[in-house]
């Protein structure tokens, strides 16, 4: 699912099938259609930021090299919210972080890491394609925020009760089920 796919589903939700049409036909926009279109692009990223910062991370794991132990965030693939874990030769290690780095007094590490994910454009892939974060929650997302930058509080409000009950759907149909352990004392 592309941002365009997202975009066109939020356009003719909101009632602006003919801005809809022009994106599906790879027409060119210009005037208020690409501003609309530029804010609803805006309004995306900020959905998939929310929802991986809160909701539903983004993992990754990656090597890194270092001389001197000092791992810079800049040579991270993406840009890490929360470092869960740091090995070497497959044993977890300390590390220390810094604002800038993180320092380990290993020369080769693995780090795994949560991540929110680079501002997107139009035909570029989301950040949540083939995860449990579908097109409409993120459409409802995006409705949402497109709505209260526009001022129409009410319908935000509206978009907005929809696009919790998407991530609380989300959430539950994925969830793993606890397990208790038997009382083997009784």
């Amino acid at each position: 699912m592309t941002l365009k796919n997202i975009i066109i589903r939020v356009l003719k939700t909101l009632d602006r099938g003919d801005i809809a049409a022009m994106l599906e036909a790879g027409a060119e926009v210009g005037g208020e259609a690409a501003e609309k279109i530029e804010l609803l692009t805006y309004c995306v990223n900020a959905v998939e930021d929310e929802l991986a910062r809160y909701y539903f991370p983004l993992k990754h794991e990656q090597t890194l090299l270092s001389d001197d132990g000092k791992y810079g965030f800049e040579k991270f693939t993406f840009k890490p919210v929360k470092i869960l874990s740091v090995t070497a030769g497959g044993k977890n290690v300390k590390y220390t972080t810094f604002p800038q780095y993180i320092f380990c007094g290993e020369s080769s590490i693995t780090v795994c890491y949560e991540y929110t994910p680079p501002k997107r454009g139009l035909d570029e892939l989301s950040a949540f394609d083939g995860t449990a974060v579908g097109e409409s929650l993120i459409a409802a997302g995006a409705a949402a925020e497109y709505c209260l930058i526009c001022g129409s509080v009410k319908l935000s409000e509206t978009w907005e009760g929809r696009y919790r009950r998407e991530i609380d759907s989300a959430r539950e149909k994925y969830r793993v089920p606890a397990v208790i352990p038997p009382r083997r004392w009784v």
